[in-house]
């Protein structure tokens, strides 16, 4: 018994010190991969894999509190462990950061969509994460079984303490300011990185359970003051010869500027757009800086529908979908307001958010189903998107505010997602790229089919169509086999393209999102409405630039206008965490 005994005890040290090497890489990897410049980094934070490895030590500490025969409950938190870094480097691969913690709680976005594009997020170096908690699986086994001397593990289990050792002592160059160090959340990514994965999951708990985001009097004082003195409040339509127009407004998914006007094996990729941003009564903006967080695709709904800008730490569709905010829809008094998304209403919250956005009614998934637009389609979301909105025309009362929201261009570009072209054979691009751009083109032809129904039914006439994108996917640099250090407007821009207006413009300038809405209002004639949003008309402001939430950097040239871009988020976050409730908006 005396051996057995010395026996067990030596194989519960070795499987505690192997679990913290475990546990301790794969949050140093997470940390590499998310914030620090990746693997190639490895040798040069010692810090972070000290804090990794201490932060290692405490979670798994519970383990000498256990039972012996209760001991393999430790495999939970390290298989949950293992999914979650898995998860995160997904999900900051398509969102830039970590994923919050109240996003773990969004089941409404699961489904086959969101499977497939986090499949597709995977890399080879994942394994780095997956590989290290299998191998412990697979020795813990083999030493299980193994009752004699366990002197072939000593060099394992030594080599690696001492590595970690090793680690820990550059903990001495960690940050000073410890207050603003672990009490201050500049990203999740960042404050991972920085702290570790205990006081970043007790942060975050926090922030989740017990932060209502309050708003004090003198940050409604300053939200006040910056909507009384630093927005605009005109009133005039100088843009707008004819007023009460019906607006179409299609926000396509994942839509870049540079496949407008691309021909792959000489043939254009877009032709529709092609045709619509050469021609006159057009306003093209192709350098529209994407400015989505966390809501991503939800997060450019709400830009373009209310003129404000998305919370940096959460998703406010989600968290806030419910505030009746300033809109498009409200707006354009008067109008037939309808919604068709490609997606179940549940999807981003959108049943809610709709009402919210102003809209009368939204058509989902189910009424692509049960119309049979789908069946007729072979399954292509736009096209059973375009046909349906097409066949509610008859039935729109005019003026009319139609918001159609495409999803064929969302990741993954696998075989079959949509039928086969010329692109998907040619030999001139990489996999990736090919199966991207046959979703442009198909897309593109969906826009095309529902303009020529807007002409036939008699509508295009007196219709204003407004074409804009909800955030970037693939950056032609990395399909030309450029490096991010060369990178240039034409890389990452995002289009704005109005149909229709009374105005001929191509404006080759940055500028955000945020600012479609107030250009939206111009071109309608809408600006009896008091809220003209956080951003600037294009058809009144010199805007040349723009504010992305990722690390607030200003993209673009600096004007008179960056400081009220940049003071701008801090507005919109109060506006959203105080319901909206201002002297101007009362």
């Amino acid at each position: 018994m005396g051996i057995e005994k010395e026996h067990n005890n030596r194989y519960g040290l070795w499987f505690f010190a192997a679990s913290v090497a475990v546990v301790s890489w794969q949050c140093y990897v997470v940390a590499l991969d998310t914030q620090l410049g990746g693997v190639g980094r490895m040798l040069h934070e010692w810090h972070v894999a000290a804090i990794s490895l201490a932060n290692a030590l405490l979670l798994l500490s519970p383990y000498w509190l256990l039972p012996r025969r209760w001991r393999w409950l430790l495999w939970i938190p390290l298989t949950l462990l293992a999914l979650w870094c898995l998860m995160q480097t997904c999900y900051c691969r398509a969102y830039y950061d970590l994923m919050p913690w109240k996003s773990l709680t969004m089941t409404e976005n699961v489904n086959s969509t969101l499977v497939s594009s986090t499949i597709a997020l995977l890399r080879w170096q994942d394994l780095l994460i997956a590989v290290p908690l299998l191998l412990l699986v697979v020795l813990g086994l083999l030493k299980r079984h193994d009752k004699g001397s366990d002197r072939a593990y000593k060099p394992f289990v030594l080599s690696l303490l001492a590595c970690l050792v090793m680690g820990a002592a550059g903990y001495v160059n960690g940050e000073g300011n410890y207050e603003r160090r672990f009490m201050y959340n500049f990203s999740n990514r960042d404050y991972f990185a920085q702290n570790g994965l205990l006081p970043y999951c007790a942060f975050s708990l926090h922030e989740a359970i017990f932060n209502r985001h309050t708003v004090t009097d003198e940050e409604r004082a300053m939200a006040s003051d910056f909507l009384a003195n630093d927005c605009p409040h005109y009133t005039d339509n100088p843009y707008c010869a004819t007023p009460g127009r019906n607006l179409v407004l299609i926000i396509v998914e994942s839509l870049h500027t540079w496949p407008i006007g691309m021909e792959v094996d000489g043939r254009e990729v877009t032709p529709v757009l092609n045709r619509l941003v050469a021609g006159d009564s057009v306003i093209y903006a192709p350098h529209v800086l994407f400015q989505t967080s966390h809501g991503h695709s939800s997060d450019a709904h709400f830009i373009y529908n209310t003129g404000l800008l998305p919370l940096r730490d959460g998703v406010v569709s989600v968290n806030y979908g419910d505030t009746r905010y300033p809109s498009l829809a409200a707006a354009l008094d008067g109008y037939d307001c309808r919604m068709v998304v490609c997606d179940d209403k549940g999807y981003w919250n959108q049943a809610v958010t709709s009402r919210s956005y102003g809209f009368d009614t939204l058509y989902c998934r189910d009424h692509l189903t049960a119309s049979g637009a789908l069946q007729r389609h072979a399954g292509v979301d736009d096209a059973a998107l375009t046909d349906y909105a097409s066949s509610l025309l008859p039935q729109l009362r005019c003026p009319f505010f139609l918001e159609m929201v495409t999803m064929t261009m969302h990741t993954p570009y696998t075989d079959g997602k949509v039928r086969p072209s010329w692109i998907t054979a040619s030999d001139t691009l990489n996999a990736e790229a090919r199966g991207y751009l046959n979703c442009v083109n198909v897309t593109d032809s969906c826009i095309g089919a529902f303009i020529k129904d807007l002409r036939s039914s008699g509508l295009m006439d007196s219709t204003i169509v407004a074409i804009v994108s909800d955030h970037t996917q693939i950056y032609l640099n990395r399909i030309e086999g450029r490096s991010d250090y060369e990178f240039v407007p034409n890389d990452w821009g995002i289009p704005m393209i109005v149909v229709g207006s009374d105005t001929t413009l191509r404006y080759d300038d940055v500028i955000g999102q945020v600012d479609v809405f107030p250009t939206l209002l111009d071109v309608m004639g809408a600006n009896a409405y008091p809220w003209k949003g956080l951003g600037y008309s294009i058809l009144r402001y010199p805007v040349k630039s723009a504010v992305q939430p990722r690390n607030m950097t200003v993209i673009g040239d600096s004007t008179s206008l960056t400081p009220h871009q940049f003071k701008a988020w801090d507005v919109s976050r109060i506006l959203i965490y105080d319901r909206f409730v201002t002297p101007v908006m009362r």
